[in-house]
């Protein structure tokens, strides 16, 4: 288990924030967490290795969907998100043993909307190394992101970030 150590929530993901809080209903909307992504980008190189970057707070988007490398979206179960106080939340972004491996022949690439591995080829066959994760709400706007020490993800193993999210 572990947890993206650098996220934070982004400029849309306040103003998301502001819109699914409180209002006329009050309380929380699930809304804010739909889906996650989690990519091979979000890294700088420090002395040959790759390094987690620091997260940037104008993202729109993973920097691997930007910049064409591979990436896995993920849609989220209500069990997901365990609130930890008023001002907090924890976020939980889950790949079993069968998801995310890269592998376009067992696993093909699908649309960037559509749960899934994107952008396969690029891998050459190798198995993906996750230095980044974006939490998406229902209407595809990234409210939250960070980076993580890279961590491959292989056929034998599930990949359990959890993400708190404080406000």
């Amino acid at each position: 288990m572990s947890i993206a150590d650098q996220a934070i929530i982004t400029k849309d993901g306040h103003d998301a924030l502001a819109k699914n809080f409180g209002g006329p209903s009050g309380g929380f909307q699930w809304s804010f967490g739909q889906y996650f992504k989690l990519g091979t980008g979000g890294f700088i190189i420090v002395s040959g290795c790759m390094q987690p970057a620091t997260p940037d707070p104008a993202l729109h988007d993973i920097v691997a969907s930007t910049s064409g490398l591979f990436w896995y979206r993920k849609t989220f179960t209500p069990s997901d998100f365990l609130f930890i106080s008023p001002g907090g939340i924890q976020v939980r972004c889950f790949l079993d043993t069968n998801e995310a491996n890269g592998n376009s022949l067992i696993e093909p690439d699908t649309a960037n909307n559509v749960d899934g591995p994107k952008n396969s080829a690029q891998l050459s066959g190798n198995a993906p190394t996750y230095l980044e994760v974006g939490i998406f709400d229902a209407q595809d706007v990234l409210v939250a992101y960070g980076t993580f020490p890279g961590e491959t993800k292989l056929t034998t193993k599930t990949l359990n970030h959890l993400v708190l999210l404080t406000f």
